[in-house]
């Protein structure tokens, strides 16, 4: 005769074992275990971001190239007709430097722009350019001696800077064609004819 002995715990519920961390602290470990993983998806999603930027960019070299800050023009260098430089101020704006560029007979255009303020009119640097398309005009007309109220290039004054007054485009008249007598004279080796003037050449 077989004796079964009956298990009282079998089939009962079996409760769960204790945690005996406070509900804080359980809380805290969480929220630390959620805050590794986010900075972690964080983290590599910048690597990725970063590894793809690299990757374009050696792909793409010319990106690179245009990226770099372009270097401040350089004036050109002042030369005659001949090709030849001709000694002289560097241009100190790009304006100036501009209109010195596009003289067709290589007129100075800072040391035009000094010598007509040298008589206390204004004139800025973006003016440069009118009085050098003024200067290569009359050089172009050839004439070696010019009267000191030539009437072309007073008109040509007037028409430039309307706000000049009558005494002013006097004088300026005077001093641009000082100025384009000497011009004239270094292209073709002379002297000019007035070596009185008070620019001193």
């Amino acid at each position: 005769m077989s004796i079964e002995v009956s298990d009282a715990k079998r089939g009962a519920y079996q409760a769960r074992e204790k945690n005996h961390r406070s509900v804080y602290a359980r809380l805290g470990a969480r929220v630390a275990r959620i805050r590794v993983r986010t900075l972690g998806l964080v983290g590599g999603l910048a690597v990725l971001v970063v590894g793809l930027m690299m990757a374009l960019t050696f792909l793409r070299p010319d990106a690179r190239d245009d990226a770099a800050p372009a270097a401040a023009p350089s004036a050109p260098p002042v030369a005659n007709a001949n090709g030849q430089p001709i000694p002289g101020p560097t241009p100190a704006s790009p304006p100036v430097a501009q209109a010195q560029a596009s003289s067709r007979f290589g007129l100075n255009a800072q040391k035009l722009l000094d010598e007509v303020r040298s008589h206390g009119i204004t004139f800025s640097d973006g003016d440069a350019a009118k009085l050098v398309q003024i200067g290569d005009a009359n050089v172009a007309r050839n004439q070696p001696d010019l009267t000191a109220d030539d009437p072309q290039i007073r008109q040509q004054l007037k028409q430039e800077f309307p706000s000049l007054t009558d005494d002013q485009a006097k004088i300026e008249t005077s001093c641009l064609a000082e100025y384009v007598e000497r011009e004239i004279a270094r292209q073709h080796h002379t002297v000019p004819p007035d070596e009185s003037d008070d620019h001193g050449g």
